[in-house]
């Protein structure tokens, strides 16, 4: 809202115009992410492929307790248009998969804000028998790559609950530094408890600077990276 002029004092002084910033989605197209370290592939899940492993990912109560939400089974044509949802320009879900037999173990959501060049990132790991397999964090350690060097971001961030003790050791094990924590910032979704959220977070320059010093140790980042949707 403008800022009212006080009577007898006549007029405001014009505040100095500020340059105006283009359209940050002006422009700009989905584009679906592809790339592997030889072990695990992050890859867009488009509606067509949705499966009904996938489909009951949502289904397993650790996940749904890492994402503090009601445990639900989704229908795989509901899953199909949950898919859909995503525009993979500000929204992205990819499915995790292992490279060897493409079979999927998990999903990753990317959040992405063009105007800032900030993006917040939420993983998880299907099933039970898929944790505890380096597989969160290949898939981890690619999603942040991806987010630095194919989506260009300045930042990228992780909320996660303060209870989520796996989860916190494989986002410092990334490099992500405690940010702050937002005291009793979520209800819990079964118990109404309220929660303690941890806010972890990366810049580019933190990034570049974690690459250099680990070059000689990293897996291979390989894949076509972006690629525009089919004609």
């Amino acid at each position: 809202m403008p800022k009212m002029p006080f009577p007898g004092r006549g007029p405001m002084p014009t505040a100095r115009a500020r340059p105006v910033v283009a359209a940050p989605l002006a422009g700009l197209k989905p584009a679906f992410a592809d790339r592997n370290d030889g072990y695990v592939r992050i890859v867009t899940l488009k509606p067509g492929e949705v499966t009904r492993e996938i489909a009951e990912f949502l289904a397993d109560p650790d996940v749904m307790e890492g994402w503090n939400a009601p445990r639900r089974s989704m229908s795989l044509e509901a899953f199909r248009a949950y898919a859909a949802s995503f525009d993979n320009i500000r929204r992205n879900l990819m499915a995790i998969r292992l490279k060897q037999d493409n079979r999927p173990v998990g999903l990753i959501v990317l959040n992405i804000d063009h105007r800032h060049k900030t993006g917040a990132w939420h993983m998880c790991i299907g099933k039970a028998e898929d944790r505890g397999r380096r597989i969160g964090v290949s898939a981890g350690t690619l999603a942040v790559r991806h987010a630095f060097e194919d989506r260009k971001l300045e930042k990228l961030s992780f909320e996660l609950l303060e209870r989520n003790a796996n989860a916190i050791a494989i986002v410092e094990n990334y490099g992500l530094k405690l940010e702050g924590v937002l005291r009793q910032h979520r209800i819990d979704a079964v118990t109404g408890e309220r929660l303690d959220q941890r806010v972890y977070g990366m810049t580019a320059q933190e990034y570049r600077t974690a690459i250099e010093a680990l070059k000689a140790m990293l897996p291979p980042f390989d894949g076509p990276g972006l690629t525009p949707p089919a004609a």
